[in-house]
């Protein structure tokens, strides 16, 4: 890894890459509350978590290819910018449909954060330093998920949600600052070449690359399972299992702390197959656990602990996965950032109304165990797609 990166530039890139988190998570203690003020129903109020997810994911695919085109910097202070403006508008929002349109555009702009800071990373390290850096960036990226929802529990207990998005607003005025002192990490000379239309072509191209397309749908199954317990949980600890909205934050702190401390460990393995391959099994055990907890009834500690091992696996797969993604497209790093970032948020997207249909126990837990196995299955492929490579190469 380099040496002298200083303090600086990995929190700033691990913030960015947390966008998905302040969007997602912050206000999930105050989702029960938001039906009341706007005076209309939970499938509404969680159609916002969509509006948020389908943002991040179009504004990945929007700004990822134009940055191989026109640099990284100036596209990342347009998008705190646009961040900054539609958390200004939710604030101010007087309906749940002015609201959901305004998480769409907070979304966009919070993909500008995810993917850039990819692409920053990819430019500036190379196969297990940039797996490493990665697995930096997700142990900092941990911070959000474990901060936010905690912070969010207290402030509704005071104020209303609004004061929520006060708090992101103030984190995108803040990063949009630190994002002018950041160097410019592609210079003119490797910037893609022809017009705007190749830029976009680049996206198209990505998925030539097996490694690459193998990565991203193992990384999008491992999404779907996490979301199924994200857009879930406010509603099941809160509602099924009678948590107050600060006790319900303390206990998705504590999951997510397990996010950050598996990237870690991901971080760690020498083989990038071994970390799939053991994040994959851990997914789908935590999964199985969750599951049966919930359709069960278990006592909350046994659920929490499903959660948990669940999340580590989660945590394990996303630096090794990454890095897999990003090396395979090295010169088309924004676009391959664009498209491995959104494909997450599209299983986000997917997750959330597929949860709030029916028996909100029983939708999540098919969710999470439908992502679970699928992620296994693609990981298996995956790992044997690389050795095949490998021994092509001897």
């Amino acid at each position: 890894m380099k040496k002298n990166i200083g303090f600086f530039i990995p929190i700033t890139l691990g913030l960015l890459t947390a966008f998905g988190p302040f969007i997602t998570d912050f206000y999930l203690p105050a989702m029960p509350t938001m039906s009341e003020s706007f005076r209309t129903s939970p499938s509404l109020i969680a159609l916002s978590l969509t509006m948020g997810m389908i943002g991040l994911a179009a504004g990945q695919i929007f700004i990822g290819p134009l940055s191989d085109k026109f640099g990284r910097k100036k596209l990342l202070i347009f998008s705190m910018l646009l961040f900054s403006i539609a958390s200004v508008l939710c604030i101010f929002s007087f309906n749940i449909y002015l609201f959901n349109l305004m998480r769409l555009f907070q979304g966009i702009g919070g993909a500008g954060g995810i993917v850039l800071s990819k692409s920053i990373s990819t430019d500036m390290f190379y196969g297990i330093d940039l797996q490493r850096f990665l697995g930096l960036l997700g142990a900092i990226n941990g911070i959000a998920p474990v901060t936010a929802p905690v912070i969010g529990g207290v402030i509704i207990n005071f104020v209303s949600w609004r004061g929520i998005f006060c708090i992101l607003l103030a984190i995108g005025i803040i990063l949009m600052v630190c994002s002018c002192f950041l160097r410019e990490s592609l210079p003119e000379n490797q910037r893609s070449k022809g017009n705007i239309a190749n830029a976009y072509i680049n996206l198209f191209k990505v998925f030539r690359t097996p490694r690459f397309v193998l990565s991203m749908l193992a990384e999008m199954a491992s999404f779907l399972t996490f979301f199924g317990y994200i857009a879930s949980s406010p509603f099941i600890l809160q509602k099924v299992y009678g948590l107050s909205p600060l006790m319900y934050s303390l206990c998705f702190a504590l999951i997510a702390f397990t996010i950050g401390i598996g990237s870690l460990l991901g971080a760690r393995f020498k083989y990038q197959n071994t970390a799939l391959k053991t994040a994959a099994i851990h997914i789908f055990l935590g999964s199985i656990a969750s599951a049966s907890c919930l359709i069960l009834q278990a006592p909350l500690f046994l659920l929490l602990s499903g959660y948990i091992w669940m999340c580590i696996g989660f945590g394990i797969m996303q630096p090794a996965a990454t890095a897999l993604a990003m090396e395979a497209e090295r010169t088309r790093a924004g676009a391959a950032s664009a498209i491995f970032g959104a494909s997450g948020f599209v299983s986000g997207a997917i997750a959330s109304p597929l949860v709030s249909m029916g028996n909100i126990s029983i939708t999540s837990s098919a969710v999470m165990v439908v992502g679970a196995v699928i992620c296994l299955f693609l990981t298996l492929i995956l790992c044997q797609e690389i050795k095949t490579e490998a021994l092509a190469e001897e």
